[in-house]
């Protein structure tokens, strides 16, 4: 990971470019002993740093203390395109250039990624992965920029609870620290999280099903509704004379499967006589007139007149009327045996259509339609407490199973939380050795920090020992600066996938000794610290020792917009 280049347009004309150095980096005012160097805008590129992460763009023109516009800077946004970028190299060694037009219209404050105008959500999500290496919801990109761009006066006072945001809770620390610490992916916690509170609530229900149960007796309530239908249904298959009527119900069946037969054969038998009929009935006019005028036609056709060949002609008529009459014998054959066939079929369908009359005349005198009607309605009534009854053993049931499935996906998901957290615990120790040694060495003294890791909740409350830390101006912010130079160390000691770099605003308070200290210990590094300061704080040697790392040298001349 590492920043590369800031550029700053004005009208699509560059205005200023700020290339950033591996190790240190200073922004400070030109080093004159007859020239102010406040309001120049040191502070000016870690502001816009910010809003290039997605943060406000109210610091970078609203002053400080009265919450007011600086005109000149209010109306160069609102007269131009004002356009700032940021180029980087990735956590994936991937080449990247942000963009934002810095704008008092919040309609104009356009996301702009490797030249492409994208949505906001595109444009952070690509910011989270390649600066941050995070792919999960949480943390949030505006949780963790105050840790690695301390522009404000809280952010360089305070070691942990640097983020002063109105919407920070309990556990955005939590999430934001075990994030920083090497916890890969932080949606376990939540996951984790919400299964527990489900597990619980499958709990809470489960007992209160089982108190139910056992108090109300539900189990043995089931079985005894059970028999009492079971008794009900059996009285309503047997007669007072302990005949079962599922006889009788087995015999009407055959009936019925006989009927069916005959129907079929009836329908049958009827379709075939009728055939006959008709068959006959064509034979007898229509197709004798037909058959006629065909033979006439076939005379015409051989130029032959009717009366030359007249004899022929009668010849031919009698012929055709006997085989007409032949045809119709045909025809008509086994017509008899049919219509026979057909009134004996009948007969039988009449009497089985009696006897399943009968056969429900005398199941229905086995017991009064009343009893029936009373029984069932008995019946129904069980069944629906059966049902009742049941589907309170059914949803325990249901609770059983789905909690031995969230118990399951929780043992999963802690085993890798395990391992998270192992991580975690790794970082911390390699953390806190480093802190040591650079509060050792800056103060005197060893300072103590511990993220106090809960591993059985996956929780952590960060703190930094308030019997060592001051809390005096320039020695709490050389602590903060300790603290993040322990923690830029720590990430490139493990090759963590995690940045490397910090911005402190404003560190004149802090004791020049410090920072000399400060400026050789970040030169050491394998990572970036930007640090605005007033040149007055160095002598002419410190000024000529660490010119070389000035990336940004500001006067009343020449301020960071040029107004």
């Amino acid at each position: 990971m590492k920043l590369l280049r800031f550029l700053l347009e004005i009208d699509g004309e560059e205005t200023r470019e700020i290339p950033f150095f591996d190790n240190l980096n200073i922004i400070t005012s030109k080093k004159r002993s007859d020239a102010l160097g406040n309001s120049v805008g040191k502070s000016t590129l870690g502001r816009i740093l910010d809003y290039l992460f997605d943060g406000s763009i109210n610091p970078i023109y609203i002053d400080d203390e009265f919450q007011t516009p600086k005109q000149e800077i209010e109306q160069l946004f609102t007269s131009s395109e004002v356009y700032v970028s940021l180029e980087y190299l990735g956590l994936d060694n991937q080449y990247s250039v942000i963009k934002r037009r810095l704008s008092t219209d919040t309609d104009l404050q356009s996301y702009i990624l490797n030249g492409q105008e994208v949505t906001s959500k595109k444009y952070t999500a690509h910011i989270m992965g390649s600066v941050f290496n995070v792919y999960s919801t949480k943390p949030t990109i505006r949780k963790l920029a105050p840790k690695f761009f301390r522009t404000t006066q809280h952010r360089m006072t305070k070691t942990v609870n640097f983020d002063n945001g109105r919407s920070i809770s309990k556990s955005d620390v939590n999430t934001v620290f075990l994030y920083l610490f090497n916890f890969d992916d932080t949606e376990i916690l939540s996951k984790v999280h919400k299964l527990k509170t489900t597990i619980k609530g499958y709990e809470r229900n489960l007992k209160a099903f089982n108190s139910v149960i056992t108090k109300d007796k539900i189990v043995s309530s089931i079985s005894k509704i059970k028999r009492e239908i079971a008794k009900l249904e059996k009285s309503l298959l047997s007669s007072e004379k302990g005949i079962d009527k599922l006889e009788f119900v087995s015999r009407i069946n055959a009936v019925d499967d006989e009927q069916n037969l005959l129907s079929d054969e009836i329908l049958s038998l009827d379709l075939k006589i009728k055939n006959i009929f008709k068959t006959n009935e064509i034979l007898q006019n229509s197709e004798q007139h037909h058959l006629l005028d065909e033979l006439r036609a076939v005379y015409e056709y051989a130029s032959v007149k009717i009366e030359s060949t007249l004899e022929d002609y009668q010849q031919a008529l009698a012929f055709h009327d006997h085989l007409l009459s032949t045809k119709r014998e045909f025809v008509s054959h086994g017509l008899d045996k049919l219509q026979e066939k057909h009134e004996k079929a009948t007969i039988k369908f009449g009497q089985l259509k009696h006897q399943k009359l009968s056969l429900f005349d005398e199941l229905k005198s086995k017991k009064k339609i009343e009893e029936i009607s009373e029984t069932m309605k008995e019946i129904g009534h069980l069944d629906k407490e059966l049902a009742k009854l049941t589907a309170i053993i059914d949803k325990k049931e249901d609770i059983d199973s789905n909690l031995i499935l969230e118990k399951q996906s929780l043992t999963e998901l802690s085993s890798e939380l395990e391992t998270e957290l192992g991580n975690v615990t790794s970082f911390e120790k390699k953390y806190i050795h480093n802190f040591k040694n650079y509060t050792s060495d800056f103060y005197g003294v060893e300072y103590n920090f511990s993220l106090h890791l809960n591993q059985e909740k996956g929780e952590c409350a960060p703190h930094v020992d308030d019997v060592e830390s001051n809390n005096e101006g320039g020695l709490k912010r050389l602590e903060v600066v300790t603290f993040d130079l322990a923690y830029i160390k720590t990430v490139c000691d493990l090759q963590a996938m995690r940045p490397n770099f910090v911005l402190h605003d404003s560190i004149d308070e802090i004791d020049i000794q410090h920072i000399r200290k400060m400026f050789d210990e970040s030169i050491k590094l394998s990572g970036q610290q930007i640090v605005s300061m007033l040149s007055d704080k160095l002598t002419q040697e410190d000024y000529q020792k660490y010119k070389r790392y000035i990336i940004l040298e500001l006067s009343q001349d020449n301020k960071f917009f040029n107004l």
